[in-house]
């Protein structure tokens, strides 16, 4: 499902900005980018992990949200915000089929992805990611042009089930050829987002050209005590009111990203606060996780009537 003007592109651009700095400043290891520096990140909040201590690879780096900061700004910190006080916001409770979503912060990431040519192959979310959590949501920081940027293209529709995979989680050059038909790469506008379920076959497009292109990628689900293993770090949102609220943050003294979740916290408390009355969207319970892609369609069809896929 593809989700148009979710966020505001002047917000994203700023996130971007950050991103682009935490990049410079604390993974690139030469010149004045060593030398700058981030006292940004707040005491006892971890840095970049030691896989990135010589640099980037040639396909760029990804980061657990807490570690992405630069200047006391966080980018996670702020597009979960903007979520959710969105008009998505809704529309993520109706396809949890609640309105006790809880964003497991551990199963988050965010990633800088420098362009490069990329062979064909498609992975699904259930093998490669986490075979419980039952969706993801996409959202660059940025303008995405297929043929221009590296983006998430995905194989429509989706099965309902997993598919086999190779040994690097992909599901084959094979399927992946047989449905060259079904193939649908969307233009992504900036704040654009997209969800898809853990079912559905995606990859990452590349063309070579070398651009910067800046993501998060969210996961979070109905609270459920099936997912209390992801649940270190995270933030639960809830309704008072009818306003989403934040109803309970977790970070165990052994996980080093407390700043992290109490600003995150304090943030989206403080932009909740500035919404307008809410409409209210029907109570029911949380479907299974085989019934995600019929969920998503429903919803897609009752709330978005011009969602795309």
């Amino acid at each position: 499902m593809l989700l148009r003007e979710v966020l505001s592109p002047e917000m994203l651009a700023g996130c971007r900005q950050v991103f682009e700095q935490f990049i410079e400043t604390e993974i690139k290891k030469n010149g004045d980018a060593q030398a700058a520096g981030n006292d940004s990140v707040p005491t006892f909040d971890e840095g970049p992990r030691p896989e990135w201590e010589n640099g980037e690879t040639i396909h760029g780096s990804w980061h657990v949200p807490w570690i992405i900061r630069h200047g006391g700004q966080s980018p996670t910190s702020t597009v979960l915000s903007g979520l959710i006080t969105s008009w998505a916001w809704p529309v993520i409770e109706e396809i949890c089929q609640s309105k006790d979503i809880v964003v497991m912060l551990g199963l988050c990431l965010g990633r800088h992805n420098i362009d490069q040519p990329l062979l064909v192959g498609a992975h699904q979310d259930a093998t490669a990611v986490n075979p419980e959590v039952p969706l993801s949501i996409w959202i660059p920081l940025q303008e995405v042009a297929p043929l221009r940027d590296s983006g998430l293209g995905f194989v429509v529709p989706s099965p309902d089930h997993v598919l086999p995979a190779e040994p690097n989680n992909d599901v084959g050059s094979s399927y992946f050829m047989d449905q060259l038909g079904k193939m649908w790469i969307p233009h992504y506008q900036a704040g654009d987002l997209t969800i898809h379920s853990k079912f559905s076959p995606h990859f990452t497009t590349g063309y070579g050209t070398m651009a910067d292109r800046y993501s998060l990628e969210i996961r979070l689900w109905a609270r459920d005590d099936a997912f209390l293993k992801y649940y270190d770090p995270s933030i639960r949102i809830g309704r008072l009111n009818g306003f989403p609220v934040i109803t309970e943050t977790k970070c165990s003294p052994g996980v080093r990203a407390h700043g992290f979740v109490a600003s995150t916290a304090v943030l989206a408390m403080q932009t909740i606060n500035t919404m307008p009355a809410p409409q209210e969207i029907r109570e029911s319970e949380a479907p299974s996780p085989q019934g995600i892609m019929a969920t998503l369609r429903d919803a897609a069809r009752r709330l978005v009537p011009g969602a795309n896929r």
